[in-house]
């Protein structure tokens, strides 16, 4: 979810009348009767994504269905996140991951999943994203462009990093923050109080360590996974995105495959997605405590969580193609509102 800006809905229409034309050339069936398809991600071989997910793909769906095989191709071997999105149309890529602001890009309604406080916490996000309200935006990504939605996985809560303590929105007036290029998460930066600092993914950490970015916000094992502990003082528990990812195959792909290998790979995607969502939490309490003993970086607990959540549902409350979805969203009554 971390790539240079790139003009998707000026690029797609482009893409999709050749892949039409070129359907099939995405997947082949070898002499022995396998299926061999292929799946590329943006995120790190140690990121929860890959290292409780995606590497065990190809051996789950073997213990399944013995004629169905995935290669996956991690952390950006065959291209960011919006040109494997562009592969993924064009028939070049079975399977791809993406998240809902890149997504969006296609079709807006779908950034209110990364949206600044539209849910509460990760289960919450769980629940929108598989919920009858998102189910008309999945199904126009189908339609339109060829791309279905298998799952919906978690992807972490995201905390801002800095070298000063962020508690309040003031604390964020002229702060520059990095975030993906993806409007959205421009848009949630700003409503946080922040000044957005688009930086591909790959140049944050240096981003920081020269001081261009005053800081970033991601989930606590991405920040691990890519060292920003390490140039950055302050872990600050904004919670503000309960963030999001899209596991996503090629409708022509889909369609060449069996019932049984269609159920094979389901299955397969929703145990791995648990198994994910299982090991980032575990993750993040056990990093959290270790930065906090050893003093690593100093966890800022006490954010004005209230006040973060009070200035973004003002900001996302009109405006944007999603607004009216993110205050059906927001209204709803909660049990828990914060723990």
């Amino acid at each position: 979810m971390n790539t240079p800006h790139f003009s998707l809905q000026r690029f797609i229409p482009l893409l999709v009348l050749p892949a039409l034309l070129l359907g099939g050339c995405e997947s082949k069936e070898s002499s022995d009767g396998v299926l061999r398809l292929r799946m590329a991600h943006v995120y790190e071989v140690n990121s929860p994504t890959h290292a409780y997910g995606m590497q065990f793909l190809s051996q789950r769906l073997q213990e399944k269905a013995g004629n169905l095989d995935v290669t996956v191709y991690p952390a950006s071997q065959l291209g960011s996140e919006s040109e494997l999105l562009e592969q993924l149309v064009a028939g070049e890529l079975d399977l791809a991951i993406s998240g809902p602001s890149f997504l969006a890009m296609w079709h807006p309604p779908i950034g209110v999943l990364d949206a600044a406080f539209v849910s509460r916490d990760l289960e919450h996000m769980l629940e929108i994203a598989r919920s009858d309200e998102m189910a008309p935006e999945w199904e126009t990504l189908r339609a339109d462009y060829g791309v279905r939605v298998l799952d919906t996985w978690a992807y972490g809560s995201r905390h801002i990093t800095s070298n000063i303590p962020i508690r309040h929105p003031d604390d964020l007036q002229s702060f520059r923050l990095r975030s993906p290029a993806a409007r959205i998460f421009q848009a949630s930066c700003e409503a946080l109080g922040a000044s957005p600092m688009p930086i591909a993914f790959s140049e944050v950490y240096l981003a920081l360590q020269q001081g261009i970015a005053d800081g970033q916000e991601n989930p606590v094992p991405v920040i691990k996974s890519m060292g920003f502990h390490e140039v950055q003082k302050c872990l600050n528990l904004t919670g503000h995105i309960q963030s999001s990812l899209q596991i996503l195959v090629n409708e022509r792909t889909w369609q060449r495959m069996s019932p049984n290998q269609q159920q094979a790979l389901s299955e397969s995607i929703a145990e791995l997605g648990q198994e994910v969502r299982n090991g980032l939490l575990q993750d993040e309490v056990k990093l959290i405590e270790e930065w906090r003993l050893d003093g690593t970086m100093q966890i800022v607990a006490d954010v004005d969580g209230d006040a973060f959540r009070e200035r973004c549902r003002e900001y996302f409350s009109r405006g944007f193609a999603f607004s009216d979805v993110y205050n059906r969203i927001t209204a709803e009554p909660a049990e828990v509102e914060e723990e």
